[in-house]
């Protein structure tokens, strides 16, 4: 099974390669459908049936200011190289407002479902990467807890992310997916690499090994700043 890679344009505006691999292909197409189906609920916790789980909401409006991104393409080029991604405004699980805009720092947004064993296995990796600093000073990384369903698996994510100790800023999405949608809804987990201006510079979808994790961000640092 050969592994993903998406592009990113150089200087001439032709494509240069942007290192990323994926794996299970087949539970990343699964994931993105069900993405996209959950899109219809209301974004109200309380007419979604989402409960609270102590005290804290799973999910929250998430304000989308900008033309969301096309869907990420299962092969060839990807159709949002390039354009500049809708900022976010949205609330974490403590109710504090998160905003990911142009602020000329390159940025990791990183989509997670609790219920999503590639995520499950993917968090503590990049967790255990930034704890060895091997993350860029230039970059920020952002979660976004998305696709949030009482019926799977590993709910609520608030205990989840909080067994694993993350520290990054992560918002919470609506329960319409808004967020994850205007982004381009990928199987998870499913990576946006913006540079400090909001532009795509490359997107992923599925499970990534240390190597490739911390060569995206190498890539990420050294092309994607504010122009």
């Amino acid at each position: 099974m050969s592994a993903n890679t998406v592009t990113r344009p150089d200087e001439s505006g032709s494509s240069a390669k942007f290192f990323i691999g994926a794996i299970a292909l087949i539970f990343v197409i699964g994931v993105a459908a069900i993405a996209v189906l959950a899109s219809g609920r209301s974004t109200n916790a309380a007419e979604s049936g989402i409960p609270i789980e102590d005290g804290v909401e799973q999910v929250a409006s998430v304000t989308v200011d900008g033309t969301p991104l096309a869907a990420l393409a299962q092969g060839g080029a990807d159709p949002a190289i390039g354009e500049i991604a809708p900022t976010l405004t949205g609330t974490s699980f403590d109710g504090e407002t998160i905003t990911i805009a142009p602020d000329g720092r390159p940025k990791v947004v990183m989509f997670l479902a609790h219920w999503c064993p590639h995520c499950q296995r993917e968090v503590p990796r990049v967790l255990d990467l930034i704890e060895e600093g091997q993350q860029p000073d230039s970059i920020d990384i952002y979660g976004v807890s998305t696709a949030v369903d009482q019926g799977r698996g590993n709910f609520p994510a608030n205990r989840w992310l909080a067994r694993e100790g993350w520290s990054l800023p992560i918002m919470r999405d609506s329960a319409a997916n808004d967020a994850l949608l205007a982004y381009g809804a990928g199987g998870f987990p499913y990576v946006v690499y913006l540079d400090g201006d909001n532009r795509v510079i490359g997107r992923s979808a599925g499970e990534l090994s240390p190597e490739q994790i911390v060569a995206n961000w190498e890539e990420l640092a050294a092309g994607g700043g504010a122009s």
